[in-house]
């Protein structure tokens, strides 16, 4: 683990120094991998200012979920390094906690606006990443960003996007919903049309709602 934080070091963006009222600790310094982005590694760097002992730090950082591997080293001069790999979230689920690409999770703590959400039960995300990126590519093509992902077992799946255009899913991400979807969006388009609510829930067509 040593070793490959070693070789992290070359493409460091941000070291931050903090003194430390604590006698058994001169100097903290602080190396990220990545530049900060998180809020919690801007408040772990402005808690560093208090006193901690070499195991209170060690156990502190331990527990910090948005880590996902981190390494610290104690020089003779009473200084300490932390290096530091943040875990990078992928979407906001249920307001509460980040997921990772891997679907690990971690704190939320309000940041990252631009993120899409998530409302759906953790054993059915995987549902939704596998038609995630085509669903946003044919979204995007008519100017149209998702901004929340819901499934309700009475109702089943639906998006949501920036400019409150609701999109009934249905029980499922199949073939035959994309395409419905791809026929409405053409036919919205060519005919300049600006529904609040697609319904793909119709075994042989869409439906459009213009109420608010």
């Amino acid at each position: 683990m040593q070793n490959k934080f070693l070789l992290l070091i070359v493409i460091i963006f941000s070291v931050f120094q903090v003194g430390c009222g604590n006698r058994n600790i001169s100097k903290i310094s602080i190396i990220f991998e990545n530049n900060p982005t998180l809020n919690q590694e801007i408040e772990l760097i402005n808690l560093l200012d208090q006193q901690f002992s070499y195991k209170e730090l060690k156990t502190f950082v331990k527990d910090q979920n948005w880590i996902e591997t981190y390494l610290i080293r104690r020089y003779p001069s009473n200084s300490i390094q932390i290096y530091i790999r943040s875990r990078k979230p992928q979407y906001v689920w249920r307001d509460h906690f980040y997921l990772t690409s891997d679907l690990s999770k971690f704190s939320y703590d309000g940041g990252y606006p631009e993120l899409i959400r998530l409302n759906v039960p953790i054993d059915l995300v995987d549902q939704w990443v596998n038609v995630e990126q085509k669903f946003k590519v044919l979204l995007r093509d008519y100017n149209f960003e998702i901004v929340l992902v819901n499934f309700q077992t009475s109702e089943g799946w639906y998006l949501l996007t920036k400019n409150n255009l609701r999109i009934n899913i249905g029980s499922e991400f199949s073939s035959e919903v994309y395409k419905k979807l791809s026929l409405t969006l053409k036919y919205m388009f060519e005919n300049n049309l600006t529904p609040s609510i697609i319904d793909l829930r119709y075994k042989d067509g869409a439906a459009l709602n213009y109420g608010k």
